[in-house]
């Protein structure tokens, strides 16, 4: 009996002398075991907040060719894109442009850490853009394609640009020639043309497609912005089509947009359609009163999903 009275002293000195683990001990623990408890995350999601969380992780989960991600793939049947988090934006309505101003990144609600979720704000937040005179931001979210975003400012130069928020970088838009005297209605971002390209869309192979109005002559036009190319074209022999012939200028308002088709409404009665892959405008007379109701009483959207393709463009960190 006083044999086990000392051996339970014995244990409650020995665990009274352990030091509490720090916090960077965690740098010990081994690649394959930090690999057994990234495969077992719930989602893609979460995949890509555990990269964003310190240099060590993003070099397991990205190391490797890419072997892990496979791995991690064909464990969780990630074959499509997948959503991250959504960006959102200050709402505007009755402007005839899609109301994307001040993107903020919100974390997908599927996460079980708010940690995680404060990683991904931060890591996603567009603070490296460039600001205008007095540090202001002013960048409006025109488009998302393929994990990239396309901004719009109306003061700065160029005004356009394509960035990925994931590796926080940015590529400048010219502007084009076209865009003097006019007022931007909607800039959409397509994939590339780089047929050598493996993945349809990136910094160096993508599309914009512009609708602009010019109140000079109350014509609304179309433009094409090719990377291949590095230029703008007219697209479509009707890049340019009179939408107001009244003397007073009618109001135009953004309706919506699907994958290939942008509409706006034109006063009471017009409807204008921007089909972006070949930058052409149409404008026509609404059907019927209910046509031009659903168009024109529909609210836009705050929230504008992010979506990763699978497997992410995950790179390693250079040590």
């Amino acid at each position: 009996m006083g044999d086990a009275r000392r051996r339970r002293r014995r244990r409650r000195r020995k665990n009274s002398r352990r030091v509490p683990a720090r916090e960077g001990d965690i740098e010990a623990i081994p690649g394959e075991l930090l690999e057994l408890v990234f495969l077992r995350l719930p989602s893609p999601a979460h995949l890509i907040r555990a990269a964003c969380t310190c240099r060590r992780w993003r070099n397991v989960i990205a190391g490797d060719g890419g072997s892990f991600l496979r791995r991690f793939g064909s464990l969780h049947g990630a074959s499509s894109d997948h959503v991250v988090g959504h960006y959102r934006v200050n709402e505007r309505h009755g402007h005839p442009r899609p109301p994307g101003l001040n993107p903020v990144f919100v974390p997908s609600s599927s996460s079980s850490s708010p940690r995680a979720d404060a990683v991904a704000a931060r890591n996603l937040a567009l603070d490296f853009l460039p600001r205008g005179e007095f540090g202001d931001c002013g960048w409006e979210l025109a488009d998302i394609r393929g994990g990239l975003l396309l901004l719009f400012h109306s003061e700065l130069a160029p005004g356009l640009l394509i960035c990925d928020p994931l590796r926080r970088c940015y590529r400048e838009i010219p502007r084009s020639a076209w865009f003097h005297g006019c007022h931007m209605l909607g800039a959409f971002l397509l994939d590339g043309e780089d047929e050598d390209a493996a993945a349809g869309i990136s910094l160096t192979n993508f599309r914009v497609t512009c609708a602009l109005f010019r109140f000079g002559d109350r014509n609304a036009r179309a433009c094409a912005f090719s990377s291949a190319g590095g230029g703008w074209t007219s697209g479509a022999a009707r890049s340019s089509t009179p939408v107001c012939r009244d003397r007073e200028l009618a109001p135009i308002y953004f309706a919506g947009s699907t994958k290939r088709v942008a509409y706006w409404t034109v006063g009471d009665n017009v409807v204008l359609a921007l089909h972006k892959d070949n930058a052409e405008l149409l404008a026509g007379v609404l059907l019927d009163d209910i046509e031009y109701a659903v168009l024109r009483d529909k609210r836009h959207a705050t929230e504008y999903a992010y979506q990763l393709p699978w497997p992410p463009t995950i790179e390693a960190c250079v040590t």
